[in-house]
């Protein structure tokens, strides 16, 4: 059942009186005012509204009867339904045979707003239990088949989790507000969680495809632009723990390692990703100690550069020397300057993946 606010009262009055131009009064069903025309009138007990409540039809006071119940005046009252339920009563001061032709007009406006107010409402709950149960299914928790069930969610269906974190608070109040109902008009089968007031977690739906989720991830592209980060994890079905940790992963790993990028991708940080999502701590130290002679090395900045674009290239020299403007043998010269320094050779795919490791932990 509707309840009826007092803000959606007095837009109510606010909008009847622009229309027939006579005071406007919004009653509960218990009969007190809670809008009106006449502001000081709000909080007063209304008899007649009571009585049109109880039994359900209008009742017109002249200026004979209105001293017959307390705090009235002459006057229509009405009963406004929703859904078949009383949900207030309208009533229009002044002389019944003046205001009565705006009778259904009143009510009907009423009952449009408040069946909207409704909609909204109801919109909103849904809207909460998908971020509860989503959020719990993230954190891990069991979750009933038939939750899923009761709100609609195919848990089944493949989906990658993406997201959107404003760095300015006009990106939060022009995108991360209005994005919620922008999807669920315009993308139903994305679900959209407030993760705090700067992010917003969505799955989305990839099929087949993936062209619904690329048309998806270009739209929030175009509607974020510069100061909205958009980070996609892995693609999972049903496991919304990897897809929510594989996008925080994506996002913490990709603003370190480029600050200035607004689209960051899962698959190009897959090994930092998963390494984020281990939390290691020991290990760190103990990766950083095997790299420490090289990173104190007056060249040692120069010879991670040169490492880190070696690994980008797989391992291709030639390539790694084009991409740094230099000669393959100085790649080489480096590579050999470091396995001296670390006792660990580039050369060598185990101790490749040792030393790409040492870089994503600095």
């Amino acid at each position: 059942m509707l309840t009826l606010d007092e803000q959606t009262a007095q837009r109510i009055v606010d909008r009847t009186m622009q229309a027939i131009g006579w005071s406007v009064n919004v009653m509960t069903p218990d009969g007190i005012i809670i809008a009106s025309g006449e502001p000081r009138r709000v909080g007063d007990h209304h008899e007649a509204a009571k009585l049109v409540a109880s039994s359900g039809h209008p009742l017109i006071i002249d200026d004979s009867r209105s001293g017959a119940y307390s705090g009235t005046r002459p006057g229509v009252n009405l009963p406004v339904t929703v859904g078949g339920e009383l949900a207030a009563v309208v009533g229009i001061s002044g002389a019944p045979e003046e205001v009565s032709q705006y009778a259904d007009l009143v009510r009907i406006t009423a009952e449009l707003m408040l069946e909207q107010a409704a909609l909204l409402e109801a919109g909103q709950h849904r809207r909460r239990q998908i971020e509860d149960v989503l959020l719990a299914a993230c954190e891990g928790k069991t979750v009933p088949e038939i939750w899923f069930e009761q709100l609609g969610i195919e848990a089944d269906c493949p989906r990658i989790g993406v997201i959107l974190e404003a760095t300015t608070q006009v990106a939060v109040e022009q995108v991360l507000v209005p994005l919620t109902p922008y999807l669920e008009q315009h993308h139903r089968a994305a679900l959209a969680i407030r993760l705090s007031p700067r992010q917003l977690l969505i799955f989305a739906e990839t099929g087949p495809s993936r062209s619904e989720f690329n048309n998806l991830l270009a739209t929030l592209a175009a509607r974020g632009k510069d100061d909205v980060i958009l980070a996609a994890g892995k693609s999972f079905t049903r496991n919304f723990v990897a897809g929510y940790q594989s996008a925080t992963a994506t996002l913490e790993v990709g603003r370190r390692r480029n600050p200035g990028a607004s689209l960051l991708r899962y698959e190009e940080v897959r090994i930092p990703a998963l390494w984020q999502s281990l939390a290691p701590h020991w290990q760190q130290a103990e990766l950083q100690a095997l790299i420490e002679h090289l990173v104190e090395h007056r060249q040692g900045e120069l010879y991670l550069k040169t490492l880190s674009r070696y690994i980008d290239c797989d391992g291709e020299i030639k390539r790694c020397a084009d991409q740094l403007n230099i000669h393959p043998n100085t790649v080489r010269y480096r590579l050999q300057k470091i396995e001296a320094l670390t006792r660990l050779s580039p050369f060598v795919l185990r101790d490749l993946l040792v030393l790409q490791f040492a870089l994503e932990t600095r």
